[in-house]
């Protein structure tokens, strides 16, 4: 570095060549979350079409290979599997010509929850795209975008996204983790889900405890609907749903109530927990599931705060925009003992 650049003052624009390397490099950055966002897509179809389970375990493959295992045609398997390559996802030999899917690749996308999350991002985002001029009116204009103006398809996303994250298996151990619940529970008591969307969660816990009454609420009718016909197809004779807000639980003398993601996105989530506390009965416990995140703002500068951020300024915060704005950093540590829950053993969180 020559003496006139150590002594340029700090206020001083970078010269031409600094700044064009500097637009470069920020341009690379905008190809890269292109091919990044295209490949949720890719991914997705990846999943419908049966390619990722054509690579899965079968070591070294041709394009004619491939497409010999798959309905898709040839030339779309080539490219799709080059976008794959590209992107990290298989191994490519430019001598034998083939692509390899890793184990550990097959595993997160085939054996485990990779592929189905990445396709219910990919009805999600669907449905976002077809919604986009709306939804970017009100966002440019200070308006805000309930559930109920979203399409089924974002519903329905949701509900698969909600299922892979929130299993039967894993509400299981976290309610057999809470004390006396799972007891009380299993011998016939009482549950309300609050924010219950399509009701994933709250027919597991029927499910799991069929001699428990198990409501759920939601604001949002189509949602209700949805759920009052998927318990009837199911069978589902300790479970029913209704339209209610969050702080108008109906009912009294709960054994357990839940929040499963979605203290968040309630408009006014202190009085959520309010009448959460009134509604539960002596033993009674809440129970709030969240994304994990952290307090403060520069420890979320990570892909995954990234992640949460964007979900929560495209879906999360628009819901309640319109009512009191809720910043879900912090919530449960900020509010809970502000819903009259000090000092009182009823509150368990888990943070995932």
């Amino acid at each position: 570095m020559s003496t006139m650049e150590q002594a340029r003052p700090a206020d001083v624009a970078p010269d031409a060549a600094d700044l064009g390397a500097a637009v470069e490099e920020q341009m690379a950055k905008i190809v890269t979350e292109l091919g990044a966002a295209l490949g949720v897509l890719l991914t997705s179809l990846g999943t419908r079409s049966g390619l990722w389970a054509a690579l899965a375990g079968a070591g070294p493959l041709t394009t004619a290979e491939v497409a010999a295992k798959v309905s898709v045609e040839p030339s779309l398997v080539r490219e799709w599997l080059r976008a794959q390559a590209a992107g990290g996802y298989l191994d490519y030999d430019p001598v034998t010509g083939t692509f390899t899917l890793p184990d550990a690749v097959a595993a997160a996308i085939c054996y485990g929850p990779g592929g189905a999350l990445v396709d219910a991002a990919a009805t999600m985002f669907s449905s976002m795209g077809e919604g986009f001029p709306a939804f970017s009116e009100a966002f440019s204009s200070g308006q805000g975008f309930g559930w109920h103006q979203r399409t089924a398809a974002h519903w329905h996303g949701t509900d698969a996204f909600t299922r892979v994250a929130l299993p039967d298996d894993l509400i299981a151990a976290v309610i057999g983790a809470m004390g006396d619940v799972a007891a009380v529970l299993t011998a016939g008591g009482s549950v309300a889900d609050v924010g219950c969307g399509y009701g994933a969660p709250t027919m597991a816990i029927a499910g799991l405890f069929p001699a428990a009454r198990v409501l759920g609420i939601d604001y949002h009718d189509a949602s209700i609907a949805h759920s009052r016909a998927e318990a009837a197809r199911r069978g589902a004779g300790n479970v029913r749903f209704e339209v209610a807000a969050a702080s108008g639980l109906p009912g009294q003398d709960y054994d357990l109530i839940t929040f499963f993601d979605s203290l968040h996105d309630i408009g006014d989530p202190l009085g959520a927990l309010r009448r959460a506390r009134q509604a539960l009965g002596p033993d009674g416990a809440v129970l709030l599931v969240e994304p994990l995140g952290a307090d403060d703002v520069q420890d979320n500068l990570n892909p995954n705060g990234r992640m949460f951020y964007a979900i929560s300024t495209l879906a999360c915060t628009p819901k309640h925009s319109l009512g009191s704005s809720t910043d879900a950093a912090g919530l449960a540590t900020r509010l809970w003992y502000h819903a009259g829950f000090v000092g009182a053993p009823a509150f368990e969180a888990m943070i995932r």
